[in-house]
């Protein structure tokens, strides 16, 4: 998700090599661009007379240009064919399970000259939760322990599944900061906007952390280690109507106590891996972390143990739609829900990055008014 914000320190250093990728010092290069375009009428009125529809379809447009292939695959010298369309949440096995006529809802980012919104929209199982992310040899290979095999809390099944959540989302980042520098190719004043800064920095940070954490998921995997996943399991009596994989940096414990602050740019933000999806009769829940974390998330781990069934479902329902998108749900579950549960439910995954929304949903006694566990009848 974007992250709305600002620092002290959300500013181009004038000698440091300017965004645009030329080479160049940003003083030399776009910061001249920046000033004028700023002071430039004619540039605000351009875009102030874009109607909803343009700036929808510019975004959109922006996203889709981003879109790239590569393969995270450990042995690269391995990778064979072509770079495939990979799914981050199983096809057969789990989408299957959730689609009605092949088609599942996701959410999609909505823009207006206001502010970026969500929708829901209704997609092909066969296309919902793909990136480019792997080789035909590697997507087939590699995750044959989760595809082919049930989960039974093998070390090696924990590692995988915190794996590719960790490369869809490695590869979402990438794609957002390639926006975010296409977005100041196009409007350079924003280059000096601090809080367009900031989600720049913070993208960065991102490729970064990523980065290392791949290398360190690396290293086990050519060590055969994959004792260095430590996973929360809880398995419930009933099919849920959605599913989602993930990796993300969470703020707070379970009773409000800050785990880490996830807006600096100062502090090394830490990971943890979800996943949750139905299975036969019941529904899998996998919450993970890298044990080299336990200085940050033991506690929240132990926290989440104590838990009962119901109260791990309250908190999960609020922990998945404040932290990630990748959830795609049943038709029946979008179907089935109120003009106003569905209301909630899109403005309350805009709500993590607009607090003006968040406090009209608490006012308007809306706010996480769905409940993503509800049984099928």
């Amino acid at each position: 998700m974007i992250v709305v914000g600002q620092s002290a320190d959300s500013k181009f250093q004038p000698y440091k090599p300017c965004p645009c990728d030329s080479g160049k010092n940003f003083k030399f290069c776009c910061y001249p661009k920046a000033i004028e375009a700023k002071n430039s009428k004619s540039q605000k009125e351009r875009y102030e007379e874009y109607s909803d529809g343009r700036i929808n379809y510019e975004i959109h447009k922006l996203w889709e240009e981003t879109d790239f292939k590569t393969c995270f695959g450990f042995d690269k010298e391995k990778c064979k064919k072509e770079i495939k369309s990979a799914h981050s949440i199983q096809n057969n096995r789990i989408l299957n399970r959730i689609s009605v006529d092949n088609h599942v809802y996701r959410f999609s980012n909505k823009a207006t000259k206001r502010d970026i919104g969500v929708e829901l929209k209704k997609v092909s199982k066969n296309k919902a939760s793909t990136f480019f992310g792997f080789c035909d040899f590697h997507d087939t290979e590699l995750f044959k322990p989760i595809e082919l095999r049930e989960y039974n809390e093998e070390p090696l099944q924990n590692f995988l599944f915190a794996f590719r959540a960790l490369c869809l989302e490695s590869h979402k980042k990438a794609r957002e900061l390639e926006v975010r520098k296409n977005i100041f190719r196009k409007r350079p004043e924003l280059m000096i906007d601090r809080a367009s800064v900031f989600q720049y920095q913070v993208s960065c940070l991102d490729i970064e952390d990523y980065a290392e954490s791949r290398e360190l998921f690396k290293q086990d995997y050519f060590n055969n280690d994959f004792s260095k996943i430590r996973t929360f399991y809880r398995k419930l009596d009933f099919e849920i109507e959605f599913a989602t994989s993930s990796a993300f940096a969470i703020q707070h414990d379970i009773y409000g106590n800050e785990i880490q602050d996830i807006y600096s740019l100062k502090e090394d933000i830490s990971t943890i891996y979800v996943n949750v999806y139905p299975v036969d009769g019941g529904t899998n829940i996998l919450l993970s972390y890298r044990t080299d974390q336990d200085f940050k998330f033991e506690g929240y781990f132990k926290q989440l143990e104590t838990l009962t069934d119901q109260k791990l479902m309250q908190h999960l329902n609020r922990l998945i739609i404040q932290y990630t998108e990748n959830i795609f749900f049943s038709p029946n579950f979008i179907e089935n829900l109120t003009e106003r549960e569905r209301e909630s439910l899109t403005d309350t995954i805009q709500s993590s990055i607009n607090l003006t929304k968040r406090l009209d949903l608490i006012l308007d006694d809306n706010y996480f008014n769905f409940n993503l566990f509800n049984k099928s009848t």
